[in-house]
């Protein structure tokens, strides 16, 4: 459990915040004076520090800006009888969490150092994940057992620079990033890493933007142009979405698979490169090759070593530090305070099941981080789509740390179910009581028991209201 610091020259208030938070599991320990905070902060950091501005020996903003000198991420927030406008902004610019004013409800300090610790958590994790990352780029965030696998395979194929990758996975699973790590860890790292997506440019230009060409190859070919493939010798190129290459420049890049060796389009002369290819695909080629869209010799030789990048929704284990990562990104880049996210944002973002996967993440806190003026996402913030999704299954559902109230719950589900149902059916509670599976009777006794109305439609009854979403 989380250790707290309390600095207060009130003993009195030492003593009713060690009560309040001790209630909640915390460790507490309480000094009266500034000395006292730097020798306790010295000795044994805590995870948390509450700090008095009216200290005896100092200032409250002098305890505060050695604290962060010492460790600039201690987590403090401050708290005083005394405040003013001048002394909140100093003690947010010198780092702290959040400035609170006595008296306090107990309940308000709870959530507050609650929130405070649940983001010092997050934060911390982000920072390990980010210290895995070697070179530019995104971070693989791999809290999952199913990302710390493919990390494995990355590790494992990296040392060995000819090998051939095959990356499969669906559409914004972040394979790319995948490939810039195999890059990044090999001894190749030195060397460029181009990449080109095969289902974006048309076959004729594809062929002059991994091979080149030579003048008069083609109109408008009137100088020599130097392919990706020439351009990243002793590096690597990556071929996303290489399951769309037309057929027929499918056989040259087999051809360069087995040879290592090409012409420019319209040359006579081949040349020879060092360059890694790593190939990926959200598509299924073993079914493409039964249609005869992919030729099967080429699939076995980009399949040499073959990594899939499961979606997210089977790794939930990453969605909160992904979102926070992204989060806090984008919040710097735009100058905005949102530096954490409230619990309820949590479960609604673990309970999503992110069909556009890691990209659809970054989309959103890029979003988030433009619309949000506090500084915590909260799940009211959320898109519509998010804040009521709830689908379930192993995994899916979160239990809040502080517990819920599931007949509450339940009755707030089937609210917005039977509202959604109503409003796609414009009203009509037969159709509706088919959509959920019911008996019309029932519907209709669930409806009054939840105090909803139909819409005009086959029925004739006024409209339900539309819905908000689960509570959380």
């Amino acid at each position: 459990m989380a250790s707290i610091l309390i600095v207060d020259d009130e003993a009195f208030l030492r003593d009713q915040l060690g009560r309040i938070l001790g209630e909640e599991g915390y460790r507490v320990h309480g000094v009266g004076t500034g000395a006292e905070a730097l020798d306790a902060v010295a000795g044994a950091p805590p995870d948390l520090v509450l700090l008095d501005l009216n200290l005896p020996d100092r200032h409250g903003i002098e305890v505060l800006r050695a604290l962060k000198e010492r460790d600039p991420d201690l987590l403090v927030i401050v708290i005083t009888g005394y405040g003013s406008v001048e002394s909140a902004v100093e003690s947010l610019k010198l780092g702290a969490y959040d400035y609170v004013k006595k008296p306090f409800k107990a309940d308000a300090i709870k959530l507050i150092v609650r929130l405070a610790l649940e983001t010092q958590r997050l934060r911390r994790r982000v920072r390990v994940l980010r210290e895995r990352e070697i070179g530019p780029g995104e971070p693989v965030i791999a809290e999952s057992p199913a990302m710390q696998a493919v990390l494995d395979q990355v590790r494992d194929v990296a040392a060995h620079a000819e090998t051939t990758v095959l990356i499969t996975g669906e559409s914004g699973t972040g394979k790319e990033v995948v490939a810039r790590l195999i890059h990044n860890l090999s001894e190749r790292a030195s060397g460029p890493f181009l990449e080109v997506n095969c289902a974006s440019i048309p076959g004729s230009i594809l062929e002059s933007e991994l091979f080149g060409h030579e003048p008069g190859a083609f109109t408008d070919a009137r100088k020599a142009k130097e392919g990706l493939l020439e351009a990243a010798d002793g590096g690597t190129v990556f071929l996303d979405e290489v399951g769309d290459m037309e057929p027929g420049l499918q056989a040259k890049l087999l051809r360069f698979l087995e040879t290592r060796r090409f012409r420019r389009v319209g040359g006579v002369r081949e040349t020879a490169v060092d360059v890694r290819v790593v190939a990926a695909t959200n598509r299924d080629l073993r079914d493409a090759i039964r249609s005869g869209g992919f030729r099967e010799d080429l699939y076995y030789r980009l399949n040499v070593f073959p990594i899939h990048v499961p979606p997210l929704r089977e790794r939930p284990e990453d969605i909160l530090p992904l979102a926070q990562h992204f989060l806090e990104r984008f919040a710097r880049k735009f100058h905005r305070p949102l530096a954490a996210i409230a619990p309820d944002a949590q479960e609604r973002l673990v309970g999503y099941p992110w069909p556009g996967n890691v990209r659809e993440v970054r989309n959103l806190m890029e979003r988030m981080a433009i619309t949000c003026r506090g500084r915590e996402l909260r799940a009211s913030d959320l898109p519509a789509e998010i804040r009521g999704a709830a689908e379930p299954g192993p995994g899916r559902w979160v239990l809040p740390a502080e517990g819920c109230d599931l007949e509450a719950l339940e009755r707030d589900l089937a609210r917005c179910l039977i509202s959604q149902a109503l409003e796609r059916t414009g009203g009509n509670v037969s159709q509706a009581a088919r959509l959920l599976g019911l008996p019309r009777g029932t519907l209709r006794h669930r409806m009054e028991s939840l105090g909803l109305r139909s819409g005009p439609g086959a029925d004739g009854i006024p409209s339900a209201p539309r819905p908000g979403g689960i509570a959380g």
